[in-house]
């Protein structure tokens, strides 16, 4: 395929060789250089207080500050953001947070869940869900005893059901969809 291709290219290049117009006024002389003279208006004279332009402040020198002697440079590489102190953004896990901080403040309520949903795998039809307790990662099956003090119930309308054996009381983890 490659001999073909080459041997088309020369074919081609031979080609337009023979066939090319012989034009000898085909070279181009020499450039040469055309000198004229502009005619320039006089220049305007201006005053000296009219020849300096406004400076705004903000955009002129100053010379180099010592960062040792600035207050700034103390907050130098702060955490900065562009929202105000007073908005903040609720990710859905903090909301889940947030619910049950109240509910943590009464003694008989239990406290909020210690873990977060991480995956699920199914094996053979039977469900095993992987959650993180802390710096701990742990599978859970429907009926397992967690961190001995959670059973694990299984998924009730989308989310993972817990007891908190303690008080016997149902938590609940919601996780999305777990197709």
């Amino acid at each position: 395929m490659k001999k073909i291709v080459l041997g088309t290219a020369a074919l081609a290049t031979l080609l337009a060789a023979i066939f090319a117009p012989e034009d000898e006024g085909s070279i181009v002389g020499a450039a040469t250089a055309n000198t004229r003279q502009v005619e320039r208006a006089p220049a305007p004279v201006l005053l000296a207080a009219a020849a300096a332009p406004a400076v705004n402040p903000a955009l002129a020198i100053h010379p180099r500050r010592n960062l040792d002697d600035d207050e700034d440079a103390a907050t130098l590489f702060a955490r900065q953001s562009w929202q105000t102190g007073t908005t903040q953004q609720i990710m859905p896990g903090q909301q889940a947070a947030q619910a049950a901080a109240p509910a943590a403040a009464d003694p008989d309520a239990p406290p909020p869940l210690p873990f977060q949903f991480l995956g699920r795998f199914v094996d053979e039809g039977k469900a095993a869900y992987f959650l993180q307790a802390g710096e701990r990662n742990v599978v859970a099956r429907p009926g397992d005893l967690l961190e001995e003090r959670y059973r694990f119930d299984g998924v009730v309308q989308g989310a993972l059901q817990f007891t908190y054996l303690p008080l016997n009381q149902k938590q609940t983890l919601a996780v999305g969809d777990l197709n």
